[in-house]
């Protein structure tokens, strides 16, 4: 019996999936839940001429900003009865769960297989890999087949 499950959400397929998924053990379980978004304000684009600071700042107030609109709606997600959080941490996001779930004793971690557009994975998104291989509790990895599917036909 699980008493206290995490679960890493972006805008994804497969992150919402594993959401619906860790909101229904959370109910049946009657365990807490807590939803971790982590985004990064590093600059995605290599060496470059300085950017103004006024570019910079509305760069990172925009990757905020959707941070922030994920967590209000995976918030409005869950429901009531159902004890939990939400953390939004500037950070790597596998490290940003495995760190939630050695903070917040956590007993099962719950992520989608793939995120938002990791090109470079084979059968797991690199989150998810990395959640995988490195936690000390059990990882529920969600798919959904219809966009799996759809993907290995492009």
């Amino acid at each position: 019996m699980f008493k206290s499950v995490v679960v890493g959400v972006d805008r994804s397929e497969h992150a919402r999936e594993a959401l619906i998924q860790a909101i229904d053990i959370a109910r049946t379980q009657r365990a807490s839940l807590t939803v971790v978004i982590a985004y990064s304000t590093v600059m995605p684009w290599g060496p470059v001429s300085p950017l103004p600071q006024s570019a910079v700042d509305d760069f990172v107030s925009g990757i905020q900003a959707d941070a922030k609109a994920i967590a209000d709606e995976a918030a409005a997600a869950i429901p009531k009865e159902i004890k939990s959080a939400v953390v939004v941490v500037d950070g790597d996001p596998a490290q940003a769960i495995l760190v939630q779930v050695e903070t917040g004793k956590h007993d099962l971690i719950v992520v989608g297989s793939r995120g938002r557009g990791d090109a470079a994975s084979l059968l797991l998104g690199s989150v998810s890999h990395a959640v995988l291989h490195h936690s000390r509790v059990p990882v529920l990895i969600v798919h959904v087949p219809s966009v799996e599917t759809a993907a290995a036909t492009m």
